[in-house]
């Protein structure tokens, strides 16, 4: 037998003892032991059943007593004696104990009736006689486990027993059987399991030996022709050796090895196209990438100059918002300097009427003056004339001797006072005269100050005017660099967005200059595995030997 085929037959072999295995543990693990399990239940059942049947006898028996046909005594050693002939499966008997653990039946121990077992043991050490009677007070009936002799035979074997309790007489009902039997009767079953695993195993080895050599030769055939397309060899084709699995997994490897006889002839063509495309791509994306850096670069400097010229714009728009902040501030100096010389316009107008009527009280004062000089000339001559009066009344006093000396003190008195007059009247007289003098000055300097606020005046005036037209003329040119602001700020921000799409476009280019350099190394990479795939492809051989023969497995 050939290594492959001994291969394939020990793969089968340890596949069916891998199933067969896991079989064989769960029987003898698993179904053995609930075999064992329910066959001593079963036992105890029957035991249990047995018990039961001859519980009857006492209970007729204790009915008899009760009806008073018979004593005690003799009810107890006629049922005593009934028990004692009864036997069961052709061997098994009843004994009977009570609860001081002392035999009152028992067919094969005659010598121990009426004696006290407490003492007894079985071949391990129980005390059997006093478990039992413990089992017994405490549930009144239950199955005990021990080691005994069978009679007729010195060797101890285990034992299952099953008692009850028969409450009247204080009695306690057993029987019980050999365990082993239970054990011989599963080591038969797990020989007929062991026999028909193992005629299953012998007939699955010959089912495999059988189906190895109807697999492993198309299986052979279909390893070395794999093995030669492994090796390149697409012109291999095999025979289909029959219409099963196998015969079917033959046709499949046909036509794969002509699929793939197509695919290699296809990639060998496509290999060389492949190849040829990528040089071309890539001259192509060399020539991009240095076009677009170009561009790239363009537009770099495009978008810096915008920038500076929106700086610029933005600056200049800046300084004309400004220039339109300090118009507007100096045609509001202007206004308040318009309204400040209106109002100056208007209190030199109020000036020129207080002058003129200053001048006029001058004219008035001048003419009081004269009419004053007028009255002091004429109180001066009232003085002279009073003095001339005075000297009169003296000498007339004088003459009138002690009569006139009266008219000599009011002459004298009136000369005093024509005296005073006529000083003080020249002193007014001298006044007046400094007064009109001063009164003529004034005046003439109230004519040359009122011609002078009369040109004061008109200058107010034609200052005014020149404010009035200042103001407008600011104000237009505050409006007229305000717009030129707002247009200086628009072209800023319109500059600042062509300059943002400009980088952006720049961005992009550089963006593309990368993705166009990654084109050309995946077009590189493309060349490369593409002359490694015709390398490759090269290896297989697609038309058959000069001398045409095929392989037939």
């Amino acid at each position: 037998m050939s290594l492959g085929r001994r291969s394939l037959l020990l793969k089968l072999c340890v596949a069916m003892g891998v199933v067969a295995l896991p079989l064989l543990l769960v029987v003898l693990g698993y179904v053995l032991p609930q075999l064992r399990a329910q066959l001593h239940e079963d036992r105890v059942r029957g035991l249990r059943q047995t018990v039961e049947t001859a519980f009857g006898i006492l209970e007729s028996y204790e009915a008899r007593e009760r009806a008073g046909t018979l004593t005690r005594q003799e009810a107890q050693a006629q049922a005593a004696a009934l028990l004692q002939g009864l036997r069961y499966s052709g061997m098994e008997y009843f004994w009977v104990n009570d609860l001081d653990t002392k035999l009152v039946m028992h067919p094969h121990l005659p010598q121990m009736l009426g004696k006290d077992l407490t003492g007894y043991r079985d071949v391990r050490g129980r005390p059997v006689f006093v478990d039992i009677v413990t089992l017994v007070k405490a549930r009144g009936e239950g199955s005990i486990s021990y080691e005994a002799t069978r009679p007729g035979s010195p060797d101890a074997i285990p034992k299952e027993s099953y008692v009850k309790l028969f409450r009247p007489w204080g009695w306690v009902l057993g029987t019980g059987v050999y365990v082993e039997d239970i054990d011989h009767e599963v080591a038969q079953v797990r020989q007929r399991i062991l026999v028909a695993v193992g005629g299953a195993l012998v007939l699955a080895m010959l089912a495999g030996a059988y189906v190895s050599r109807r697999v492993v030769r198309p299986v052979r055939a279909l390893a070395d022709a794999a093995h030669r397309v492994s090796r390149g060899e697409l012109h291999v084709r095999l025979e289909v050796p029959s219409t099963d699995e196998v015969g079917r997994l033959t046709e499949a490897f046909n036509g794969m090895v002509a699929g793939l006889r197509e695919v290699v002839t296809a990639l060998v063509d496509a290999a060389g196209a492949t190849a040829a495309d990528a040089e071309r791509i890539r001259v192509s994306a060399d020539a991009l990438s240095h076009t677009t850096r170009e561009q790239s670069e363009s537009l770099q400097r495009a978008a810096e100059a915008v920038q500076g010229m929106s700086a610029r714009v933005s600056q200049g728009a800046e300084a004309a918002r400004t220039a339109a902040e300090r118009a507007a501030d100096n045609g509001e100096v202007a206004r308040e300097g318009g309204t400040a010389v209106s109002h100056a316009s208007k209190k030199m107008a109020e000036i020129v009427e207080v002058v003129e009527r200053s001048a006029q009280t001058v004219a008035r004062l001048q003419a009081s003056g004269r009419v004053t000089g007028d009255m002091l000339r004429l109180i001066q001559q009232v003085a002279d004339e009073t003095q001339m009066l005075a000297v009169n009344t003296a000498i007339e006093a004088a003459r009138a001797g002690q009569h006139g000396k009266g008219f000599s003190v009011v002459a004298g008195e009136v000369r005093k006072l024509a005296n005073r007059t006529r000083d003080a009247a020249g002193q007014v007289q001298s006044l007046l005269g400094q007064s009109e003098t001063d009164t003529v000055a004034a005046a003439d300097l109230m004519r040359q100050g009122t011609a002078k606020v009369r040109e004061g005046l008109n200058l107010s005036s034609a200052a005014g005017d020149a404010l009035a037209r200042l103001v407008a003329g600011v104000r237009e040119i505050g409006e007229h660099v305000e717009r030129m602001a707002e247009e200086n700020t628009r072209q800023s921000a319109s500059g600042e967005s062509i300059a943002g799409r400009i980088q952006q476009l720049s961005v992009r280019s550089t963006e593309s200059v990368a993705g166009v350099q990654q084109i050309a190394r995946s077009v590189e990479d493309l060349r490369a595995r593409a002359s490694r795939l015709k390398e490759l492809a090269a290896r297989f051989t697609t038309r058959e030997p000069a001398d045409g023969k095929r392989n037939q497995g």
